[in-house]
């Protein structure tokens, strides 16, 4: 045990300080000060407490839930009108206490080093079983397997989800956002340059960035700063393309991610003249802006197009899934757990209750069903799918149901120190250090 707090330990203080992007491009925050969830207490009055609040019955349990789904993320408003309703159900019994973090990658390295040290937060979210995995190991997990399969939790997820979640047959997770990431293609820019239809072939993309360069437009954008997000999503596409559904079990000595990295070197020719160092808030900039045509992200950021892209961009949108190679594996789609809830152990049943509690009323299919019309996300409750409102979020989850296989991304399939060695990595291809083969290896040597 000693020895796995070390190794942990090790890996906080080797990321701690790294910024990173995931798709949100929201600045560098102060240091939060705690928040209920509640909103701010009116003046006093006569009686101070609301008069439909249940009085209080003994000691309030209080859970710290740090939150990355508050600021510019396009699930706050909802999630966080949820955090204070469940607060109220429950007032006077339970209080979630958020506190906001709003970059994500300083979250990951606080919740790193919270374990290592042995004080994790009550409730929190990850992205990746890799961190399932590492947390897992370094003990302080709350096992959730007997109350995921309790009558009331058992049928409320759709097929499969319960196991994602699980390391060693223990289910640690609750799968919880759960996303296609499809790209997303300008139409209305494409059309000016003359395309009509979307490339189905890599060929096929490289005639359309020619097209629209010639308009003075970016075709496809990338990032090589923080976690290479939409790099690493290419990255992703490729790959499922080359080497099918099966490719991240073949290993990274598999010639297929040489082949990919040839690839995705190439689209660095149809760029943006920013791309080597540009990071989330550069690559959405461009999207929104309608300086470039061609970009990929999950439906969360449905919601920040509609409400920060010009106007007329939503409407101009239409997904598509993955180009072929060699007449082989095209259609596929992305398909990622974005987010994991998970727990730590407790001691006091009664606050084990309570966490159990929490994740019962936030995956109620009326407010995943809210939650999922507002942000442009999709989850894992099994809802009546007619409940969508948002038409291209219908189309976008048509196309990954009616994709031939859809896959994990890169991130999510490797270990966090290849993860981590991916954006140095590709920067080093891109500016010629290296090539695709040395890209690889230096991905092989941080396993």
């Amino acid at each position: 045990m000693k020895k796995k707090l070390a190794l942990l330990l090790i890996l906080c203080l080797a990321t701690t300080g790294i910024i990173m992007a995931c798709g949100n491009d929201t600045p560098d925050p102060e240091p939060p000060p705690a928040d209920t969830g509640a909103e701010p207490d009116p003046e006093p009055a006569d009686d101070p407490e609301p008069a439909d609040e249940p009085e209080a019955t003994g000691e309030v349990i209080e859970l710290v839930f740090p939150s990355i789904w508050v600021g510019a993320d396009s699930k706050a408003d909802v999630f966080q009108q949820m955090v204070r309703d469940f607060n109220q159900e429950f007032y006077g019994q339970i209080v979630i206490i958020v506190q906001e973090q709003t970059d994500y990658d300083a979250y990951r390295d606080m919740l790193r080093t919270t374990f290592a040290t042995g004080v994790p937060p009550d409730i929190f979210t990850v992205d990746s079983i890799a961190d399932i995995e590492l947390f897992a190991e370094s003990g302080g997990l709350m096992d959730l397997s007997s109350f995921f399969a309790s009558p009331e939790m058992s049928g409320r997820f759709l097929d499969g989800v319960p196991e994602m979640g699980m390391v060693n047959g223990v289910m640690y997770g609750m799968a919880y956002e759960q996303v296609f990431v499809p790209m997303l293609y300008n139409m209305s820019l494409l059309e000016a340059a003359g395309v009509n239809e979307l490339p189905t072939t890599f060929d096929e993309l490289w005639d359309v960035s020619v097209a629209l360069q010639g308009d003075g437009i970016f075709p496809i954008v990338q990032s090589t700063t923080d976690n290479a997000w939409f790099s690493m999503l290419w990255y992703s596409y490729i790959l499922a393309a080359v080497g099918g559904p099966d490719v991240y079990d073949r290993g990274l000595e598999d010639p297929a991610f040489v082949e990919a990295a040839e690839i995705l070197l190439e689209m660095f020719n149809y760029t943006s003249t920013d791309a080597v160092g540009a990071d989330a808030t550069v690559v959405n900039g461009h999207f929104f802006n309608e300086r470039a045509a061609i970009y990929t992200n999950g439906t969360w950021i449905l919601g920040r197009i509609q409400s920060e892209g010009v106007e007329g961009l939503f409407d101009s949108i239409v997904p598509g899934g993955a180009m072929s190679v060699n007449g082989q594996n095209g259609g596929a789609v992305l398909n990622i757990v974005q987010a994991y809830f998970l727990a730590a152990e407790q001691d006091d049943p009664a606050r084990e209750a309570a966490v159990h509690k929490f994740f019962e009323f936030i995956t109620r299919p009326e407010f995943i069903i809210d939650l999922t019309n507002d942000s442009g996300s999709t989850f894992s409750v099994d809802i009546d799918t007619s409940d969508i409102t948002n038409p291209l979020l219908q189309e976008i989850i048509a196309l990954g149901s009616a994709a031939p296989f859809t896959i994990g991304h890169f991130h999510s399939q490797m270990p966090i120190p290849v993860a981590n060695a991916f954006p140095a990595a590709l920067e080093s291809m891109v500016i010629g250090d290296v090539d695709a083969q040395g890209f690889v290896d230096m991905l092989i040597a941080a396993q």
